[in-house]
């Protein structure tokens, strides 16, 4: 293996470690913030929860709501999915005894734009759901997304 070839190993790998990351803090910790899971179950300690007891959703509030969630939800196992096919693809072009550069490069940029399309799905339903919440409301819920993005 080539100078060259390690380098770019490396680089490939430090780019997806940081691509990983990246998608984590926005998912995880955007709709995981505190344990809160944003389930199609509704845990108990989930957004849903949180929504409705720091934000006093109403009940034609909860209706509107409930099918966006629903939406992203799936929405959001789709992408996930693609993700992890993704970070597949490219791991076994790595493997490969003879990487092949544009092969690596096209199974990278697969995976950011997965991550990235997660990434955009999450802060958009945010937005989405902003629309159906009183000034107050959504401002609590924009300074927890914000929040949840800038945690250390």
């Amino acid at each position: 293996m080539t100078s060259r070839v390690k380098w770019v190993l490396i680089s490939v790998f430090f780019s997806v470690t940081l691509a990983g990351g990246t998608a984590w803090l926005v998912t995880d910790w955007t709709l995981h913030r505190h344990g809160e899971s944003h389930a199609h179950d509704h845990a108990p300690t989930d957004l849903h929860a949180w929504m409705h007891e720091h934000l006093d959703i109403t009940p034609e509030q909860h209706e509107k709501l409930a099918p966006l969630e629903d939406e992203f939800e799936k929405q959001r196992v789709k992408l996930k999915e693609e993700i992890r096919l993704a970070d597949v693809a490219l791991a076994q072009t790595i493997r490969e005894s003879n990487v092949n550069e544009a092969a690596m490069n096209s199974a990278l940029e697969r995976l950011n734009k997965a991550q990235g399309a997660l990434q955009r799905a999450t802060l958009e339903h945010f937005f989405v759901m902003k629309r159906y919440l009183r000034p107050a409301q959504a401002a609590k819920l924009l300074e927890w997304t914000h929040d949840s993005l800038t945690r250390d």
